[in-house]
């Protein structure tokens, strides 16, 4: 798979959280080729399907397709666009360029911001707040007015860059990124065998509040899940404990984590060679495998993450043989789980 081309293309597709039907729907074609059903539900969410022998469990492989993203509040008497943040780092907003998708298409505008020349001293001293910045769109007042209502979502860009390293750079990496990675298993698994039915799920609004998961874990009813998420690379000014290496795998263990799913990908990993490290979470991991796991009559549930750095910036950067790492050990994972099943529950 070309992962650099592929995720060009996807993370220039809209998917704010909330309105993420555009991205859902490349997604979908994506991965119809590979899987005999493939479709996108009322909440936004792609969920694509490739059937197994009948003699395995049910396994859902869900990664997020929600971006984080800006939403307008309301337009100033010089046309201004003020706006609230939806998980975006506001330290990274001054001077950056968005598209605000209005319902006459995107129209592309600039945060701007006081300049230094204008602040004073105690100003120049401090990080712009949300509430002193705004989107220049170079329209007139009753132009923005009529295009740009409250409650408009805002899209940042930048296109995604392969740097030095084998490292690939850019915006919605989170969890864009993790979406390429089953695009890449479901490749892989349409030439081989299996026992299991694989449920690949690109699940909506995780970053507000995780809907999109919890609507199809309900729908799919299945009998176990991993999910797939970014986590913290290290980075200048990070503190011990607090990130994990860029070139490896984490997968965490904690109370809502089930041991044996988590120890058979660990496994795997091993016999592959696959460099993994352990992210301890004691409690919510606030990824999306945190309501898979009480969906019904519960869901045992294992998170494998993606190191990255920058995360919720337009420069989210992560390693691209992990990504390729992660597909073929999914896939080495599913191959080596059969009619026998249920045993690796009681672990």
């Amino acid at each position: 798979m070309e992962m650099l081309k592929f995720l060009r293309e996807i993370t220039a597709v809209p998917g704010t959280s909330g309105n993420e039907m555009q991205v859902a729907e490349a997604l979908r074609e994506a991965f119809a080729p590979y899987c005999g059903e493939a479709a996108v539900d009322a909440m936004g969410s792609m969920t694509a399907v490739q059937r197994g022998t009948g003699k395995g469990p049910k396994i859902m492989l869900c990664a997020h397709l929600d971006e984080v993203s800006l939403m307008t509040t309301s337009v100033e008497k010089d046309g201004s666009v003020r706006f609230i943040s939806l998980g975006v780092a506001r330290q990274i907003l001054p001077a950056q360029e968005v598209r605000l998708l209005t319902r006459e298409g995107a129209l592309f505008g600039v945060i701007g911001a006081k300049p230094p020349h204008l602040l004073g001293a105690d100003e120049r001293k401090k990080a712009y707040t949300v509430e002193e910045l705004y989107i220049d769109t170079g329209l007139t007042p009753d132009e923005v007015r009529r295009l740009v209502p409250a409650g408009t979502p805002v899209q940042l860009t930048g296109e995604t860059t392969a740097l030095s390293g084998g490292l690939l750079s850019g915006k919605t990496m989170d969890d864009r990124a993790c979406a390429a990675i089953l695009l890449e298993c479901a490749q892989e698994m349409a030439r081989r065998q299996h026992d299991a039915d694989i449920y690949y799920v690109c699940a909506a609004r995780e970053e507000i509040d995780s809907l999109g998961a919890i609507t199809s874990a309900y729908r799919i009813k299945p009998d176990m899940a991993v999910v797939l998420d970014v986590t913290h690379a290290p980075m200048e000014g990070s503190g011990n404990g607090e990130t994990c290496p860029i070139d490896s795998t984490a997968l965490a263990v904690g109370p809502n984590l089930h041991e044996g799913l988590t120890n058979l990908i660990r496994k795997q990993a091993e016999r592959l060679r696959v460099k993994t490290v352990t992210e301890v979470c004691p409690g919510n991991t606030y990824t999306d495998a945190w309501e898979i796991q009480i969906s019904r009559e519960g869901v045992p549930c294992a998170l494998m993450s993606l190191p990255l750095k920058y995360m919720h910036t337009t420069v989210e950067t992560c390693d691209e043989s992990v990504m390729h790492a992660q597909a073929h050990l999914l896939a080495e994972v599913i191959c080596s789980i059969g009619e026998d099943w249920e045993g690796l529950l009681c672990c």
